[in-house]
């Protein structure tokens, strides 16, 4: 078989959906070409397909609910580090003359402060409780 027979073999299983006078596709055939052999984890929400290989199949439960639970755990993460000035508490003129003189001496890459983004830490969090 060569590669265009693989094609029109694909395509002759496409599925659609009548709407209106026109036919829409409602299956990809070609969705899982790129995925190499194991097992997979596939979440389908409203706008968002996420794939992800599980390592362990006998967890793929435990992989599905962590995956559920990473979102709420960001929103606890992106609470509790807000970073924010205490209320009344406003930065006094001393300390932004510091901050610009810390600037100033040190370069431009240290007038922002980086962080890991919240979801790098709630994909570490649910890491260590799966144990990978």
């Amino acid at each position: 078989m060569n590669a265009s027979t693989h094609i029109y073999n694909k395509m002759a299983n496409q599925l659609y959906k009548k709407v209106g006078r026109k036919y829409v596709p409602t299956s990809d055939p070609f969705a899982y070409e790129g995925l190499r052999e194991g097992w997979w984890l596939v979440k389908v929400s409203p706008g968002c397909t996420s794939i992800r290989q599980a390592l362990f199949p006998h967890k793929a439960e435990l992989e599905a609910a962590a995956k559920d639970k990473e979102e709420a755990i960001m929103d606890i993460i992106r609470e509790a580090t807000e970073a924010k000035p205490k209320e009344g508490v406003p930065l006094s003129e001393e300390a932004r003359a510091d901050w610009t003189a810390f600037v100033a001496k040190h370069g431009k890459e240290f007038s922002v402060i980086y962080y890991p983004s919240h979801q790098e830490v709630a994909t570490k969090i649910m890491d260590k409780i799966l144990g990978r």
